[in-house]
């Protein structure tokens, strides 16, 4: 069984790494990194999924890569962005 898809995306000059794994207490989960740390996660569960059979695998498989393209489209599309850099003040330092 594939345990997971791992793509990585130049999107406006950043690299994103999407990481979409099988978990057990989130059935399926989506996590977006930029220089290592996590901007963006998306967790589906059990109880959202739906299964025409018990244990179809096929399915689940088809789930899981479509979260990660869901994701991957939604970075595409600049709807997940990392963190804006924040602007240092004027530097304050005592003058003697």
């Amino acid at each position: 069984m594939v345990s997971g898809f791992n793509t990585e995306i130049e999107f406006e000059g950043t690299l994103f790494h999407i990481q979409t794994e099988a978990r057990k207490e989130a059935a399926i989960e989506t996590a977006v990194y930029v220089q290592g740390a996590v901007i963006h996660s998306l967790k589906t569960s059990h109880a959202d999924l739906s299964f025409p059979e018990p244990d179809n695998e096929q399915h689940f498989l088809r789930l899981l890569e479509g979260q990660h393209r869901q994701v991957i489209a939604q970075i595409r599309a600049g709807e997940i962005r990392p963190p804006s850099k924040s602007v240092v003040g004027p530097d304050i330092r005592e003058k003697s």
